[in-house]
C-alpha cells in the first residue's frame, strides 16, 4: 500500500485508494431518510467531493503542459460515443415531464465517464492499480462481513434513525448483490494471475466471499450475472493459452470453491428470522406466473409502450416514473384480458426492472444507438485485450465482470442506476481498455494530446466536479429536511422543514406528497391539491396516491376534479377493485348514477366480495363496515381489503368527513346493485 502523503500530492493515487470507499456510503448509519425517497445522493456526492479533489489537484500539479494521459484509439472511441450519448442525456431535459431527474442521469454517466478516464490515468502507474485493487478487496471484506453478520444474527442490520420501516442494508437488497457479482470475477482472475501464492490466495478468498454474500442476498438477477461471470472466467481460462493461471491445480480449486459455497447455501444455510424460503425456493419460483417476474413483464410491458409512442425520442432520462401511468393506460388497452393488469397498484415504480428497456423507453433509438455504439466498442476493446495483451487474464476477469452486471441488468431494477454498480462496471471497462491499450496493435495507434487540451481539460473537469458537488448536494439537503420533517414534534416544525427542503429541490415529488399530506391533515385541502397534484404528476402515481389526491380535491369542493383523477387512476389500474369502488363514488357524488352502477358492477365482476366491502368502508365509518361484514360473509372485513394502503387512505378521508353523510344517490344506487 501506499502512504497517503504519496497519493495526496499525486491524483492517480488519490483516486485509486479512495473509490472503492463510495461503495460503502450508502450502508452508513446515523443519517436521515425520508419515508419516500427521493433521488439518490450519498454515493454521488461522496463520489464528487472525490472528484472536486481530484480535479484541483490535477490543476495545481500539471507542470509544463504535460500530458494528462495518453490513450490508444480504442480508449478515445470508447469516451466519445460514451460523451454522445451523454450528450443526448442531457438534451432529453428539453422533452422530459421531470427535466431534473434527466439532469441527474446526465451527471451520473459524467462522472461515469469521467471516472474511467480517471482509472486510466491510475492504471498506466502499476502501483497506482494495485493499490485500487487493494481497497477494493478491503470494503468487499467490509460490507460481505456486514451481510454476514446480518445473516448469522437473524436480524436485520437497518439504520432505525428516522426510519418508519425496517429493511435489510444487504439482504434482500439487489444493489449490493449486483455490486458483489461484479467483483467475483475480478478477483477469480486475479487469484490464477498472480505469482505470489499468498496475494494469489487472498484473491481467491475475496472472490468466494463476494460469492457467498451474493448467493446471501437472495436476488436472482446479480446470481444469474454472477454465474454467467464465472463461466465467462472458466472458459476463457480453458480455451485461450494465453488465459491458462499458475497452474491448474489453483483452478481446480477455486472453482471447487465456487461450487462448494453455492451447494453450502443451497442445502446447509437455513431461512433465518423472518424468512420463509431459501434460495432454491426462490429460483423454483420462478415462472411467468409468479408475482415478481409478472411484475417485471407488466413494467417491460409499459416500458415498450412508453417507446411506441415517442420512438426516436423517448419519454426523456430518469423518466419512466413519471411516464408510467399513460403508458400503463395504453398497456391496458391493449392487453384488456391481461393479469398482469392487476399487479403493483400500491408500490411505487421508479425504473424498468431491465435497463435496457428502460433505455429504449427513456431515449429512444437514438438514445439506445449512442448506447449501443459504447457497448460495442467495449466488446472490440475486451476482444483486443483478450488477444493482443502481454498477461491477458484480469482483462479475462474485468471482462468477466461486465457480463455479471450485463446479465443482472436484464431484470434488475439499479444497473446504471445504482451508482455504486456504475463504478463497478466502469472500473472493469478501464481495466479492460488499460490491458488493450497495452497491446502492440494498440500502441502503434497511439494519440496525442494538444496544449490546448491539456490546459483546458482539468479545469473542465473541475467545473464538471463542482456542478456535480452542488446538484448532490441540494439534494442531499433536501432528503434530510424532509426526514426532519417527518419527525418534527409539531405540524408548524413540520411545514417549516417541507418548505425549506423544497427550496433546495421543487421537483421533488416525495416531498410534495408528503407536504401535501400534512396540509391535507391540517384541513387545508386547497393547499394540499397543488401539491398532491404535483407528486401525482411527477412519480407518485400509485393507486393510492391518486386516492388521496382525489380525497383533497372533494374536501376542496371541486368534486369534478376528484371523480376526473379517479378516472384516470381507473384508466391506469383497470383491474383495482378498490379503484373503481372509489370511483364508482365519486361518480355517483356528482349525479352520474349510471355511469357509476357500470363501475360498481365491474368492480364486483372482479371480486364480488371485495367490491361489497369496498363500498361499505367507503361510505361508512369502519365501524359499521366491520359489524356489516361480521353479519354477511358476502362482505369483505376491512382487514381483509386490499391494498391494505388504501384503507388508511380512506379512513383519513373518512375522519374528514364524519360531520358529512355520505351521498344517499350512491348509496341508494349502488346497494340496489350489491343486493
Amino acid at each position: 500500500m501506499i502512504k497517503l502523503s504519496k497519493a495526496l500530492k499525486d491524483p492517480r493515487w488519490f483516486v485509486a485508494m479512495l473509490w472503492p470507499f463510495v461503495l460503502a456510503v450508502p450502508y452508513l448509519s446515523g443519517i436521515p431518510r425520508p419515508s419516500l425517497g427521493g433521488l439518490a445522493w450519498r454515493q454521488e456526492l461522496a463520489f464528487a467531493v472525490l472528484l472536486v479533489l481530484t480535479s484541483a489537484f490535477l490543476v495545481r500539479g500539471r507542470k509544463n503542459n504535460e500530458p494528462i494521459v495518453s490513450l490508444g484509439i480504442g480508449s478515445v472511441g470508447l469516451i466519445i460515443t460514451a460523451a454522445l450519448f451523454i450528450v443526448w442525456i442531457a438534451a432529453s431535459m428539453l422533452w422530459a415531464a421531470n427535466p431534473y431527474s434527466a439532469a441527474h442521469y446526465a451527471f451520473t454517466w459524467g462522472a461515469y465517464l469521467f471516472f474511467f478516464i480517471l482509472i486510466r490515468i491510475a492504471a498506466l502507474h502499476p502501483r497506482v492499480l494495485r493499490s485500487s485493487f487493494y481497497v477494493l478487496g478491503a470494503v468487499v471484506w467490509l460490507l460481505s462481513l456486514s451481510c454476514l453478520i446480518e445473516w448469522l444474527g437473524g436480524a436485520a442490520l437497518t439504520d432505525h434513525l428516522y426510519r418508519t420501516t425496517v429493511k435489510p442494508l444487504f439482504r434482500g437488497f439487489s444493489g449490493f448483490g449486483e455490486v458483489m457479482a461484479v467483483t467475483i470475477p475480478i478477483f477469480g482472475a486475479l487469484s490464477l494471475a498472480l505469482r505470489k501464492k499468498r496475494q494469489a490466495a487472498m484473491c481467491a478468498a475475496t472472490a468466494l466471499v463476494a460469492w457467498l454474500v451474493t448467493l446471501q442476498a437472495f436476488q436472482r438477477s446479480p446470481i444469474l450475472g454472477a454465474v454467467a461471470g464465472l463461466v465467462l472466467l472458466a472458459i476463457g481460462v480453458a480455451a485461450m493459452r494465453s488465459c491458462r493461471p499458475h497452474g491448474f491445480g489453483r483452478a481446480g480449486l477455486l472453482f471447487g470453491g465456487f461450487v462448494l459455497v453455492a451447494v453450502a447455501q443451497l442445502l446447509v444455510f437455513r431461512p433465518t428470522q423472518g424468512e420463509d424460503f431459501t434460495l432454491l425456493d426462490r429460483f423454483k419460483t420462478t415462472s411467468a406466473s409468479e408475482a415478481n417476474t409478472g411484475v417485471r413483464l407488466l413494467y417491460w410491458g409499459v416500458g415498450w409502450e412508453m417507446f411506441r409512442a415517442h420512438p426516436l425520442t423517448g419519454v426523456g432520462a430518469n423518466n419512466y416514473e413519471v411516464a408510467f401511468p399513460i403508458a400503463r393506460e395504453r398497456f391496458a388497452a391493449a392487453h384488456a384480458n391481461s393479469s398482469l393488469l392487476g399487479l403493483n397498484e400500491q408500490l411505487l415504480t421508479q425504473y424498468a426492472h431491465n435497463e435496457y428497456v428502460q433505455i429504449l423507453a427513456e431515449l429512444g433509438l437514438v438514445g439506445m444507438a449512442f448506447f449501443g455504439a459504447f457497448c460495442l466498442l467495449l466488446v472490440r476493446t475486451f476482444w483486443i485485450a483478450l488477444r493482443n495483451a502481454r498477461r491477458p487474464l484480469p482483462a479475462l476477469g474485468a471482462g468477466a465482470g461486465m457480463l455479471a452486471f450485463a446479465v443482472s441488468s436484464f431484470a434488475s431494477p439499479f444497473s446504471f442506476r445504482w451508482f455504486g454498480s456504475g463504478l463497478m462496471f466502469f472500473f472493469s471497462a478501464a481495466i479492460v481498455s488499460h490491458y488493450a491499450a497495452s497491446a502492440k496493435h494498440e500502441q502503434r495507434g497511439e494519440l496525442k494530446t494538444s496544449p490546448v487540451r491539456v490546459r483546458l481539460a482539468p479545469v473542465g473537469a473541475l467545473a464538471f466536479a463542482v456542478l456535480m458537488m452542488l446538484g448532490a448536494g441540494t439534494q442531499a439537503t433536501n432528503s434530510l429536511l424532509h426526514a426532519f420533517a417527518q419527525s418534527s414534534k409539531s405540524p408548524a416544525e413540520a411545514e417549516n422543514m417541507y418548505r425549506l427542503a423544497l427550496r433546495f429541490n421543487r421537483f421533488d415529488a416525495a416531498s410534495h406528497f408528503d407536504y401535501g399530506s400534512l396540509l391535507y391533515r391540517q384541513r387545508r385541502y386547497s393547499e394540499a391539491v397543488s401539491h398532491l397534484s404535483y407528486a401525482v404528476a411527477h412519480g407518485l402515481n400509485t393507486s393510492t396516491s391518486y386516492a388521496a389526491l382525489a380525497a383533497a380535491q372533494a374536501e376542496a369542493g371541486d368534486l369534478n376534479a376528484s371523480e376526473h383523477t379517479l378516472a384516470t387512476a381507473s384508466k391506469a389500474y383497470p383491474q383495482s377493485v378498490f379503484v373503481l369502488v372509489r370511483h364508482a363514488a365519486a361518480l355517483a357524488r356528482v349525479g352520474r348514477t349510471d355511469e357509476s352502477d357500470r363501475q360498481f358492477a365491474a368492480a364486483l365482476a372482479l371480486d364480488d366480495r371485495g367490491a361489497r366491502g369496498w363500498y361499505q368502508l367507503i361510505n361508512f365509518d369502519i365501524d359499521a363496515a366491520l359489524a356489516a361484514a361480521e353479519k354477511d360473509s358476502r362482505l369483505a372485513k376491512p382487514g381483509e381489503l386490499k391494498p391494505q394502503t388504501a384503507v388508511f387512505v380512506v379512513l383519513k378521508e373518512n375522519e374528514r368527513r364524519l360531520n358529512i353523510s355520505p351521498n344517499s344517490g350512491w348509496r341508494g344506487r349502488v346497494g340496489s346493485i350489491a343486493n
